[in-house]
């Protein structure tokens, strides 16, 4: 799961390192590069409902094979864009296949792991993410300097990360089994004690919740939780997008002579420091059995560093406020993930945790356009990040409107700690 996760999110993120040339070579503003990237998401918040219930009913094994597919496809496509038209439809159709990737994989979680174990087991599937923007972006600035008979350097890039997922669907048909139920090397008693306390929690679960979609669609607490994920993956996504061609701007701003290379590595710090404190904090909320505290507390800060971040007088400085940004919103998405479990089971939790992600994804769309226009329109990307950080504290204050509801408060009624 963690290496499709991988794949999926540096097919879905490499487009803010290719900026950094592919903007040159093509013409774009950063108004319609900003566009383009965020289209991803347009297609991802259409189809995202509609995939997590196709996924609930054929199961994970098959349809994870094919979204698999499907995006690996586009993403290789990618690379023979040749105006505005061809990148925003690419972009569009990446997130139309990968829509049901991120809910069906929480969905799937699930359905395999109890309440005091989700958390910790939720942020090593999205250990990935951090992992991913890590590790992967400096690889993306390697692949950009490979010469490629007939392509330039962002063009191979995206043709040589986007051709994993075509291969990985037909691993997932091997290797993903659908529930417990079907995972032939898991012994039938360990099985049995699995489904037992799945479904004890459940039933505890519905006493709050909710079990039909219906009812889910018309439950306010879908809605404030996919605002909070609104906010919080604002300012990752602003940040994926744009901080290449922030720390590119150093080179004017404050006289830092930055190869592509460097540029890749300076963006990869803070999500390596995040990605070493999201399984720790994810086993820190797993062990206290509280969710919104650990959401709102590094929020708040994670806003105002973001605020202030462009606006302080030296790069490392710079830096210094994104780390903090890119940290404090990174530990939060793993205990994020666990709110819609704790009142939402059945056919509820596959459509209402779609409509969720959906909602919540909707910012990867908004937060880069309207990072690009302020950019284009009053010269730097100053304005962008007070916005975007304003959208994190709506976050917290969404975090603050769940806090007397007693789904979010009352602990597993399954002893499950041995």
């Amino acid at each position: 799961m963690a290496i499709l996760f991988f794949v999926n999110y540096l097919d879905r993120v490499n487009v803010g390192i290719a900026a950094v040339k592919m903007n040159a070579d093509l013409g774009f503003s950063a108004t319609a590069f900003g566009l383009g990237a965020g289209l991803l998401f347009a297609g991802y918040t259409v189809f995202e409902l509609p995939s997590n219930l196709v996924l609930r009913r054929i199961g994970a094994r098959r349809w994870i094979a094919a979204i698999t597919f499907g995006w690996g496809i586009c993403a290789t496509a990618t690379a023979f864009i040749q105006g505005e038209t061809s990148f925003y439809l690419l972009r569009f159709l990446l997130g139309a296949c990968e829509a049901g990737f991120l809910p069906g994989m929480i969905l799937y979680l699930n359905d395999w792991f109890p309440r005091y174990h989700r958390g910790r087991f939720t942020a090593l599937f999205m250990l990935a993410v951090p992992v991913t923007v890590a590790v992967g972006t400096p690889l993306s600035t390697l692949l950009m300097d490979v010469p490629a008979a007939g392509f330039t350097g962002w063009r191979f890039m995206f043709l040589v990360e986007g051709a994993p997922a075509v291969l990985l669907a037909f691993l997932v048909l091997k290797l993903l089994p659908d529930r417990p139920e079907t995972a032939r090397w898991l012994p039938a008693g360990e099985c049995d004690a699995l489904r037992r306390t799945l479904t004890a929690e459940s039933v505890s679960v519905v006493r709050h919740g909710r079990g039909s979609l219906r009812a889910a669609l018309g439950d306010y607490r879908v809605y404030v939780v996919a605002m909070i994920g609104f906010g919080i993956s604002g300012g990752l996504y602003s940040l994926t997008f744009f901080l290449p061609q922030i720390v590119a701007g150093f080179r004017a701003d404050y006289g830092a002579e930055l190869s592509t290379f460097h540029i890749g590595l300076i963006t990869a710090v803070p999500s390596g420091m995040a990605a070493v404190a999201m399984w720790w904090y994810a086993r820190k909320s797993d062990r206290a059995e509280e969710r919104l505290r650990h959401i709102a507390v590094p929020l708040l800060p994670a806003a105002a560093a973001l605020g202030v971040a462009l606006y302080l007088r030296s790069p490392l400085l710079v830096m210094v406020a994104i780390t903090i940004t890119t940290v404090g919103a990174f530990i939060t998405l793993p205990v994020w993930w666990q709110l819609p479990g704790l009142f939402l089971t059945g056919p509820a939790a596959a459509g209402g945790i779609g409509v969720i992600a959906a909602l919540g994804n909707s910012s990867g769309f908004v937060a880069p356009y309207l990072t690009g226009w302020l950019k284009d329109l009053t010269g730097d990307y100053r304005l962008g990040m007070l916005v975007i950080a304003g959208f994190m504290v709506a976050a917290v204050v969404g975090t603050l409107l769940l806090g007397r509801d007693p789904a979010f408060r009352e602990r597993p009624l399954v002893d499950v700690h041995e």
